[in-house]
């Protein structure tokens, strides 16, 4: 399970540059450190602020303390970073100098604090910091057992490496965008992870494994047999049915010299682009993803 310091680190993404920095305050003659962010938004130009606290009785205080003096973070001179949003082929405005520009502070400060807080410490703080014009947000322990919930995969996504680009992380962000977390290596995997154990572990403990059935797939000899595999032994012994399969350019005598039983399992259908244009592809893939997204969920008849 991750830990807050582990959310504190992975939550915030690009299109930002964010700049770490120590911190601390002398509390009541004790000195407490924490971790400052200022994260830069490449596309609009703008500047937040994060903040991770230690676990401290005097929490409340080092967030008052930080909020007092939050023009100390945001002008940071040691940062230089100076983004101007926008794309290249934007059309300029003669006579502005973007150097006269400077990202502008959003207002918005995260705080993830080990210490949870309880409500009314919550509300005198959120009532402190809109008065100085600055929306704040918390997030402690309470939110990292949400995230944990959350973050419990709820299906394997099994491929070949050569269909990632085409079919599987166009699956996996769907899914996440639609709050269906999933076991996929570039999410799952971290460096030092043993390969074997990890893809164990993922097919041991989702409810549903999605196996992507294209040539490539069934072509593959190597972890994409040891994954079918593995998934097709745990429908087995625990006597339960966990394999979606997705077919894209195979038959099902295709499917058949491959795996005898799996052809009988009913498949969605990756679409292609072939006589259609890229905004309906991309409105195919959506139906697909939202028709899988009712199928691990249950939240219709559909059954697998």
């Amino acid at each position: 399970m991750a830990t807050l310091m582990e959310y504190f680190n992975g939550d915030f993404h690009s299109p930002m540059i964010n700049c770490d920095r120590a911190g601390s305050y002398n509390i009541n003659g004790e000195i407490i450190n924490f971790t400052f962010r200022v994260m830069i938004s490449m596309e609009f130009s703008t500047k937040s602020l994060a903040f991770y606290i230690h676990e401290s009785k005097d929490t409340i205080d080092i967030i008052g303390d930080i909020l007092n003096d939050v023009g100390v973070y945001i002008n940071d001179d040691s940062l230089k970073i100076d983004l101007k949003g926008g794309h290249v082929s934007d059309t300029k405005v003669e006579g502005l100098i973007e150097k006269d520009f400077k990202n502008i502070f959003s207002n918005r400060i995260y705080f993830y604090s080990e210490t949870q807080l309880d409500s009314k410490q919550l509300l005198r703080l959120y009532d402190f910091a809109a008065a100085k014009g600055l929306l704040i947000t918390i997030r402690s322990t309470n939110y990292m057992e949400n995230r944990q919930a959350y973050d419990k995969p709820v299906a394997f996504i099994s491929h070949d490496w050569k269909d990632k680009d085409k079919i599987a992380r166009p699956l996996a962000e769907g899914l996440s965008k639609r709050l269906c977390s999933v076991w996929y290596d570039e999410y799952s995997l971290r460096v030092g992870d043993s390969l074997r154990e990890s893809i164990e572990k993922g097919i041991r403990e989702v409810e549903k494994c999605i196996v992507v059935l294209t040539k490539n797939y069934l072509n593959n000899h190597g972890w994409g047999k040891y994954e079918f595999d593995s998934i097709f032994t745990r429908e087995r012994i625990n006597k339960e049915k966990i394999i979606i399969p997705i077919w894209y350019g195979v038959k099902k005598e295709d499917i058949f010299k491959y795996s005898t039983s799996l052809p009988d399992t009913i498949a969605l259908i990756w679409p292609s682009l072939k006589n259609k244009d890229e905004e309906q592809y991309k409105k195919e893939v959506e139906q697909l993803i939202s028709k899988l997204h009712t199928a691990l969920t249950g939240k219709s008849g559909v059954d697998y």
